[in-house]
């Protein structure tokens, strides 16, 4: 693919409402060794993360402050204008309250040079409790796109790839799951992910996300619905002619633990969807 020459990450990071927490999930980036990267903010609801940064004492020069264009036009949108814009090779994706872990650039880089597309364990924390557990944490491995999602169970953006290979962009017509989409997207590009065991990224679940707000449930088994269909119909093409197949395990699995979770969550309070989900993938 031309028209890429700088080696280094660009990082997509999509702004809403996030005066709160972005300056740890920036900071997280700044903090660690590794310098070839820009950091791309784009804000979607037009607030100055230039000068709420600043109020943090945070200033630098591979920070880039872009617009979506609009207010409360989605991640999805947000985050095509940041893949529009960036300048580099590498691709990662941080949320604006997530966080890098123990100098994640500095230890991917290497994997995403040999191996192209990269995912990390993840260190799963709920705002003002902490930790929660780890999702695919354990021994470094590559993954097939059939055996992605029963290592890789929740969140898909710990991911980073090398756009020369493939170079996809999130779905905007979807309201949830748009990271799945582009996981599936990439592995028209390449035959398995290399997957780091140790948790490089910090998966923090607010009570305004998306994931667990009002009518997540419903949005996620709509979503997951259709995903299945666009999968048995051939529209996410895979390098690997049996990962469509995988995906549709897993989503299948997926939804009957949508279908009982709220039930569950009654009989064990403060219950989240990983440790619901595990005895559906053991038996898919």
């Amino acid at each position: 693919m031309e028209g890429f020459e700088l080696t280094g990450f660009s990082i997509i990071m999509p702004a809403f409402h996030a005066a709160a927490t972005i300056a740890q999930s920036v900071g997280s980036v700044l903090n660690g060794t590794f310098a070839d990267f820009e950091l791309l903010l784009i804000a979607d609801d037009a607030a100055d993360y230039r000068q709420a940064l600043a109020d943090s004492g945070i200033s630098d020069p591979r920070l880039r402050y872009l617009q979506s264009g609009g207010v409360g036009t989605g991640s999805s949108h947000a985050r095509n204008v940041g893949l529009d814009a960036a300048q580099y090779d590498f691709i990662a994706i941080l949320d604006a309250d997530d966080l890098f872990l123990d100098d994640k650039l500095q230890r991917i880089a290497p994997l995403v040079e040999r191996y192209g597309f990269v995912s990390t364990a993840l260190d799963v924390r709920e705002a003002g409790r902490g930790h929660l557990r780890n999702v695919g944490a354990g021994e470094d491995k590559a993954l097939t796109p059939a055996a992605y999602k029963f290592t890789n169970v929740s969140m898909d953006s710990m991911i980073a790839y090398d756009r020369r290979i493939i170079d996809p962009r999130y779905d905007e017509s979807q309201d949830c799951l748009t990271d799945l989409d582009l996981i599936l997207k990439l592995f028209a590009g390449f035959a398995t992910c290399f997957h780091s065991g140790v948790p490089l990224h910090a998966y923090v679940k607010q009570s305004r996300s998306i994931s667990i707000g009002t009518g997540a449930s419903d949005r996620y088994r709509r979503m997951k619905r259709t995903l299945i269909e666009r999968l048995e119909s051939g529209h996410y093409p895979m390098r690997d002619p049996a990962g469509p197949e995988g995906f549709v395990r897993f989503l299948q699995a997926s939804l009957r633990a949508e279908e009982s979770f709220e039930r569950a969550k009654l009989e064990r309070p403060g219950l989240i969807f990983e440790d619901h989900l595990e005895p559906y993938l053991s038996s898919a």
